[in-house]
């Protein structure tokens, strides 16, 4: 079991339940930003690492080096007020755009965050870091981690997008993305507390940036529906937007899935 407490919201996808085994450990991890993380080596052996992040966030926290995988960066970003968010480099800042946004009168987390999850999953971008991934993970070099900066939005819908290929039910899915509120525990709180001091202890403020920090499960209800009501299924998905073949799918399923 990993357990890198420099990287909290990093985990690796195996023990997840399918329709007829469960996800193999070591294929798929899951993380947030890797920059604070000392010993890379405790990752085990990896074959890729996928950077979704922005530029900006990518040049502000670099990766550090992974010798023996490869390193592939596909920004997976939204337009809009979402990318301008992704610009801003600290933490602070984060909260101060968002409070900015809130004073502005600005769509709510729970308003504006479903349009975002729906855009990552018609993106292109997300089709070709999917794509790579699963062509990865067939290789059978090592496990692949994919991220962003928190590991919550875009490393959250490609990882239930994996699930669903892989034949995990909805309720292992949404599990594992709101095991995020548990593992940023600690972040929800700074948040939280450095709006009310920005906010001047306004609780409507505060609830309000919180909102974006916070995973909401229905937020991955419209990627799931999205996904569902333009293709019908994972499978189809994958061979009209991902591009992978079914025999890469079939495969994908076969190195990443232990059958009871």
């Amino acid at each position: 079991m990993l357990n890198i407490t420099e990287c909290p919201n990093l985990r690796d996808l195996g023990g997840i339940r399918t329709k007829n085994g469960m996800v193999k450990p070591m294929r798929l991890i899951r993380s947030g930003a890797l920059w604070r993380i000392s010993n890379t080596a405790a990752l085990g052996q990896l074959s890729a690492v996928f950077d979704m992040r922005s530029e900006n966030e990518r040049s502000f926290h670099p990766d550090p080096a992974f010798p023996s995988a490869d390193y592939i960066h596909i920004q997976v970003s939204e337009s809009g007020r979402r990318e301008f968010t992704q610009s801003k480099r600290t933490f602070e800042d984060k909260v101060d755009d968002i409070l900015a946004g809130y004073y502005r009168g600005e769509q709510s987390a729970s308003e504006r965050m479903r349009e975002v999850y729906r855009s990552i999953v018609l993106s292109e971008n997300t089709a070709v870091c999917i794509r790579g991934i699963i062509r990865a993970v067939n290789a059978e070099r090592g496990a692949v981690l994919f991220h962003c900066a928190t590991g919550k939005d875009r490393a959250g819908v490609v990882a239930a997008l994996l699930l669903r290929f892989l034949g995990a039910d909805d309720a292992a899915i949404y599990a594992d993305y709101i095991r995020t509120n548990e593992t940023l525990e600690h972040e929800l709180a700074q948040a939280y507390s450095l709006a009310m001091a920005k906010s001047g202890n306004d609780k409507a403020a505060a609830g309000y940036v919180l909102g974006f920090f916070a995973a909401c499960p229905c937020w991955l209800t419209a990627a799931l529906d999205t996904l569902d009501s333009n293709f019908g299924s994972a499978a189809e998905y994958a061979a009209n937007i991902v591009g992978v073949s079914e025999g890469e799918v079939a495969n994908f399923i076969r190195t990443c899935v232990e059958h009871f």
